[in-house]
């Protein structure tokens, strides 16, 4: 019974590391898909521009680049980036521990502002879409664009002065706001 339970463990273990494979090659092929359309649109971007632009020669070099990146992505796939991956941990473990501390920075801003940008756009939930809906103050959204006058709640009025200066308009103890009764 237990080298039945072993063998089933190993075998959905073989089929997790498997579907988990061809799910990194896919979207290892996507992200290359991705690179080489960014570097074609620089390159006609480049070849729009002006020949004496300072741009084009980085624009140029980015297309350059990001074409070159796509090509390694499809050549080696997942497993040789992994693999050059870890060569480079083992030479240089200060350099791979900065970058990957940049890389996890720069994923979690990412991961904030897609997390904001879907309650923004109603997709999720919270109290920033509902605060949004009433036009409090925060991150500027689709939803908080107005379609009308804004409403006013009852904490939002202004309370007359307290320095005993006299208001206009009538007041609750029936004066016209001027200190005299009626006028």
């Amino acid at each position: 019974m237990v080298d039945e339970a072993r063998q089933q463990a190993g075998t959905v273990l073989g089929d997790l590391r498997s579907r988990a494979m061809e799910e990194a090659e896919g979207q290892t092929k996507r992200a290359a898909g991705q690179l080489r359309q960014w570097a074609s649109d620089l390159s006609d971007l480049a070849a729009h521009a002006r020949e004496d632009s300072p741009a084009r020669s980085l624009v140029t070099q980015a297309a350059d680049k990001g074409g070159q990146a796509a090509d390694y992505l499809e050549e080696q796939g997942v497993e040789g980036l992994v693999g050059d991956l870890q060569d480079f941990a083992r030479r240089r473990p200060g350099a791979f521990l900065g970058g990957a501390l940049l890389a996890g920075l720069a994923f979690g801003r990412v991961a904030k502002a897609a997390g904001a940008a879907s309650r923004a756009d109603g997709t999720g939930a919270g109290r920033d879409s509902v605060t949004a809906d009433r036009g409090a103050a925060g991150p500027p959204t689709r939803q908080a664009v107005p379609t009308g006058p804004p409403a006013i709640a009852a904490e939002d009025t202004v309370a007359p002065p307290s320095s005993g200066a006299p208001t206009v308009g009538p007041s609750s103890d029936g004066t016209s706001g001027r200190g005299r009764p009626g006028v």
